[in-house]
C-alpha cells in the first residue's frame, strides 16, 4: 500500500467537496455561525493532517498497513461513543448537541474513505472486537475460537437504527407533507412565532364560565382595559 493512496482518499476532490456541502449544510440547519463551520473544518484538518503526517514517518508498506489499522479503529470506537452520546441526549432531552452530531457525521466521511484499503477478514474483527463484551473475547477454547456463537450485534442494531430512522421519515411525511430538515425546521418556528403571539394577544384578556345572557335592546360594549 502506498502513501499517496491513502493521501488521494482523504485529500481528493470528492471528499472534500462532500465534506464541505455537509458542513454547510449543517450550519444552516442548526443555524451555526461561519466562524462555527471554520471551527470544525479546521478540526476535521487538523485530524486528517495530523494522521497523514504519521504516515509520512513511515517506510515500510506493512508498518503503513498497521497504522492505517489502528487508526480506523481509533476513529471508529471515537464514531461509536459519540453516536452512543447523541442517543442518550435525545432520549433525556429530545435534542442533542449539533457539535457532536456534525463531529459523527465527518468521522463517518474519514471511515468510508479508507475502509476499502483495509482487508475485509480485519474489518470483520474489528466489528466483532466493539460489539462483544470484552469478557467474551478473552474467553475462548483450546482451539482459540470464541465459546460464544452470538449474531452480529452491530449489524442488527444498526438495522434497527436505519428502520426507525425510514419510519420516523414515513411519519413526518404524512403528518407534516414533508421530511425534509430545512423544512421542518421552518415549521417548527413559524408554530413557536404564532404561539408566542397568541400569548401577547390573550396576556390581558379574561375567561367567563357559565351561561351568558343579554336582554332589551341596549348595545353592550365589551372594552379591553
Amino acid at each position: 500500500m502506498e502513501l499517496k493512496i491513502i493521501k488521494d482518499r482523504l485529500k481528493n476532490e470528492s471528499f472534500v467537496r462532500s465534506v464541505k456541502e455537509n458542513l454547510e449544510d449543517w450550519a444552516k440547519g442548526f443555524e451555526r455561525s461561519k466562524e462555527d463551520e471554520l471551527k470544525t473544518q479546521h478540526w476535521l484538518d487538523t485530524l486528517i493532517n495530523n494522521f497523514l503526517k504519521i504516515l509520512e514517518d513511515i517506510e515500510d508498506e506493512e508498518e503503513l498497513r498497521v497504522i492505517l489499522f489502528s487508526k480506523y479503529v481509533e476513529l471508529k470506537c471515537f464514531w461509536k461513543q459519540l453516536n452512543t452520546q447523541i442517543q442518550y441526549q435525545n432520549f433525556k432531552s429530545g435534542d442533542a448537541d449539533p457539535q457532536l452530531m456534525i463531529q459523527a457525521s465527518l468521522i463517518t466521511y474519514i471511515l468510508i474513505a479508507i475502509e476499502p484499503l483495509i482487508h475485509e477478514k480485519d474489518l470483520v474483527e474489528i466489528q466483532q472486537f466493539l460489539t462483544k463484551p470484552i469478557r467474551e473475547i478473552l474467553i475462548e477454547d483450546p482451539n482459540g475460537v470464541s465459546i460464544t456463537n452470538e449474531p452480529d450485534i452491530m449489524t442488527q442494531q444498526l438495522e434497527q437504527q436505519l428502520s426507525s430512522l425510514y419510519y420516523d421519515k414515513e411519519k413526518l411525511f404524512q403528518t407534516l407533507g414533508t421530511c425534509v430538515p430545512n423544512e421542518i425546521i421552518s415549521m417548527i418556528k413559524s408554530m413557536r412565532e404564532q404561539v408566542a403571539e397568541l400569548k401577547s394577544d390573550m396576556q390581558d384578556s379574561c375567561l367567563l364560565e357559565g351561561p351568558i345572557q343579554f336582554t332589551g335592546k341596549r348595545k353592550i360594549r365589551v372594552i379591553k382595559v
